[in-house]
């Protein structure tokens, strides 16, 4: 493949030198030859389709064998962003990259390379990743050669292409959240920064949402809202995208009671402007679902002092004092159990850990429960009263698992804002994630106001203190 990599490059600079006074079917005509170069004679088009047809000139599929076909999208110079420019700024597609993997995924083909002879992109279509980019023909050369070949292709090559750190994508999503923050700053006149990434939260958890939705209602679907309002975004015409988006947020809010969406009216007001609101959603639109998961979030937290790096981390230890207690909960005391997490102490991690035992202890006593209704006989004139009043009875924990152990199981405590901000996206994401395991009906968020606790002074007495029942916070639990 060496031999034809010269004529490549030669190829791709031949076509940008012409350009002034080229047309589209010469440009036909180009993408045919390097086809031809890497081996695919003769490739079968694509037809396109009247609502994408203006993102490409021409497309094609390579398939080696039944797993593996690249659909291959040519389109004009100027369509494509230089891929480092956009890959300094956080993002993994341009508008027309993302609009030609959406394409490649409807035609259910696994990968997408677009190229305008110059710059070129290669997709994970599945797992939507970038994999390789090329701000030149050298770049192509270099990194594209050896993976599109079809030789290359027929042996896996592409499959074989080095994947990014889940590190590298962290740090892309913390500078894209850390630039727009400071733009939400800029533009907002005295907006602090703990309420300008609030946004940036509340967007970290729609993303999350797309691909683990639980909200599910009649006439409520959120993926529509989101995926009109982004449409809007890239249409046009997008007045009113601001209004939208704000509207969205407080329907989050007083549909499904998500305190995150509670009124901010500082931020409202930054965000109900269009010249705020649409780039933010175009952005967010062009970045990957692989940045949109627990551990990337997570480790998108993963900078500044070195003790708030280690809670990031931090791997919950083994805490036999909780264990006992919890051991010893029993389905009359199981309402008032609280487990009690310092998150200065024990990082972020523990509250995955601590609210998973709690929802595998409500399994354990609701079994247990189940089998003791069943021991015990049931009255022949029992009526629907007295069926209810039986239901009342039981554990209200028992009622709804996952909310009770968020909203009643947990007390959390922080030391600082940023403790306090990771901690709550991050028992927002478990919670989200959770319900989309156990397909349970999702009906709205728990309310934390509860939950959450500035750490005292007094508890820095050292990592055990979450071991012990804190006797002035035991007005109404039982806590360990």
């Amino acid at each position: 493949m060496r031999e034809s990599s010269q004529e490549i490059t030669q190829l791709c600079e031949s076509w940008r030198a012409k350009l002034a006074d080229s047309t589209k079917d010469e440009q036909h005509q180009f993408a045919e030859r390097l086809l031809e170069l890497l081996g695919w004679p003769n490739s079968e088009p694509i037809e396109a389709k009247a609502t994408w047809k203006q993102a490409a000139s021409i497309s094609f599929v390579l398939r080696a064998g039944a797993e593996t076909a690249v659909a291959a999208h040519f389109v004009m110079p100027g369509t494509l962003e230089p891929p480092g420019s956009l890959i300094e700024r956080g993002l993994d597609f341009c508008e027309a990259t993302r609009a030609l993997v959406n394409v490649t995924r409807a035609l259910n083909i696994t990968h997408a390379f677009v190229t305008d002879l110059y710059r070129s992109y290669l997709y994970d279509v599945r797992a939507d990743e970038l994999l390789l980019h090329a701000d030149a023909p050298a770049d192509f050369d270099r990194d594209f050669v050896d993976v599109l070949s079809r030789a290359d292709i027929e042996r896996g090559a592409v499959a074989e292409v080095r994947r990014q750190p889940r590190s590298y994508a962290a740090r892309q999503l913390r500078q894209w959240c850390r630039h727009w923050c400071a733009h939400l700053c800029a533009e907002g006149q005295a907006l602090p920064e703990e309420t300008a990434f609030l946004a940036i939260d509340r967007l970290l958890v729609l993303g999350f949402l797309l691909d683990h939705n639980v909200l599910t209602r009649t006439q409520w679907d959120l993926r529509k809202h989101l995926g009109d309002l982004i449409a809007l975004a890239f249409s046009g015409n997008p007045a009113g995208c601001g209004q939208q988006l704000t509207a969205l947020f407080r329907d989050l809010w007083q549909q499904w009671n998500a305190g995150l969406f509670a009124p901010a009216p500082l931020l409202e007001d930054v965000l109900a402007k269009d010249t705020i609101a649409v780039p933010l959603l175009k952005e967010f639109a062009l970045l990957s679902r692989t940045k949109f998961t627990i551990a990337t979030i997570l480790e998108s937290f993963n900078y500044g002092e070195p003790a708030e790096k280690a809670r990031v981390r931090m791997v919950p230890e083994a805490t036999k004092e909780r264990e006992i207690y919890l051991a010893k909960c029993t389905l009359d005391t199981i309402d008032s159990a609280r487990v009690e997490i310092d998150v200065d102490e024990e990082g972020y991690r523990a509250i995955f850990q601590w609210f998973d035992r709690l929802v595998a202890l409500y399994e354990r006593l609701e079994v247990q429960s189940e089998a003791q209704a069943a021991r015990e006989p049931v009255p022949e004139d029992l009526d629907l009263l007295a069926w209810a009043e039986r239901d009342a009875a039981k554990p209200k924990a028992l009622a709804d698992k996952h909310h009770h152990a968020a909203e009643r199981g947990l007390t959390i405590y922080y030391a600082t804002a940023r403790q306090l901000r990771t901690a709550r996206l991050m028992l927002y994401l478990h919670l989200i994630s959770r319900y989309h395991q156990s397909k349970e009906p999702f009906a709205r968020f728990p309310n934390l106001d509860d939950t959450f606790k500035a750490r005292q002074g007094v508890l820095k007495a050292g990592r055990n203190w979450a071991n012990q029942p804190m006797s002035n916070h035991t007005e109404e639990s039982e806590v360990v």
